[in-house]
């Protein structure tokens, strides 16, 4: 896909672009059936050392989003799609950035019913990276209504600056859904929010500062997505950073203000050059 100077114009404005339609829906079913795969136990590739090889629990509670991260050392069709080259050239693109890699990706479940997820900013959780040059990529792999309490951003919170994580995350409330953002935003901004209600196989590119969250999910069916989340060539490692890392092996070989690349982060855009 052609990334247009007007989507980067928008990219850099608002902090997101929403592009519908990137993945066909024969790709769509393969990602849901590698999810019920992974939620199940059965990893067809697990790429982790010997030793941690053990079921993976999701994060969350039973009212709240069902979310795995870094499941694409699990699966090799998550593999394939956390390491697509195209995917990578649009993150590359619209970061403005020579090269990209992948650094996490999540499967996020949310069950109808689902608890809010409080808005808040991705870079908060990637203390590893010394720069800002990060952005993610939400895919819809279900029709996204309102009522599914589909993916919400703060247009142009990327020019906030950084703020803290809020008090809770994942089993959030309507009452603390915003609240992360307002206390971020400056006296002159406006707390703008946009809903994506978008087909699924849709997909919702946003800077790592832009604040974000979700509603609850008060459909009959299950709300499913997954994200990526790439690291641009500027970024560079802080390992004391990493020390209560959920997944410290993921930092195996990699040097302190060194790029963020390893085997298990590997480069996807231009090509995978992991050592």
């Amino acid at each position: 896909m052609q990334v247009t100077d007007e989507r980067i114009a928008q990219f850099e404005r608002d902090g997101f672009t929403i592009i519908e339609g990137l993945l066909d829906q024969q790709r769509v079913g393969q990602l849901h059936a590698a999810m019920d795969r992974v939620y199940a136990g059965e990893y067809r590739a697990d790429r982790r050392p010997p030793r941690l090889r053990k079921r993976v629990t999701p994060f969350g509670a039973e009212d709240s989003v069902h979310w795995i991260l870094n499941a694409r050392v699990l699966d090799d069709e998550l593999w394939k799609l956390a390491t697509d080259p195209q995917l990578g050239e649009i993150a590359a693109r619209l970061l403005r950035s020579e090269s990209v890699s992948i650094v996490e990706d999540q499967l996020l479940d949310k069950p109808p019913g689902g608890r809010p997820v409080n808005y808040h900013q991705d870079y908060s959780y990637w203390p590893f990276s010394r720069a800002t040059q990060m952005c993610t990529a939400w895919l819809a792999l279900v029709d996204m209504s309102i009522e599914h309490g589909p993916l919400q951003l703060a247009r142009g919170s990327h020019t906030w600056g950084h703020s803290s994580r809020p008090k809770e995350l994942i089993r959030g409330s309507e009452d603390e859904l915003l609240s992360a953002a307002a206390a971020a935003r400056p006296d002159d901004a406006e707390l703008d929010s946009v809903t994506a209600v978008v087909p699924a196989g849709s997909a919702v590119f946003f800077h790592c500062l832009t604040f974000h969250g979700s509603d609850r999910n008060q459909a009959t069916g299950p709300r499913r997505a997954i994200s990526l989340h790439w690291a641009g060539a500027e970024c560079r490692m802080n390992l004391a950073e990493t020390a209560s890392h959920d997944y410290p092996y993921f930092f195996a070989r990699l040097a302190d203000e060194g790029p963020i690349v390893n085997k298990y982060m590997p480069t996807v855009f231009p090509g995978q050059d992991a050592p």
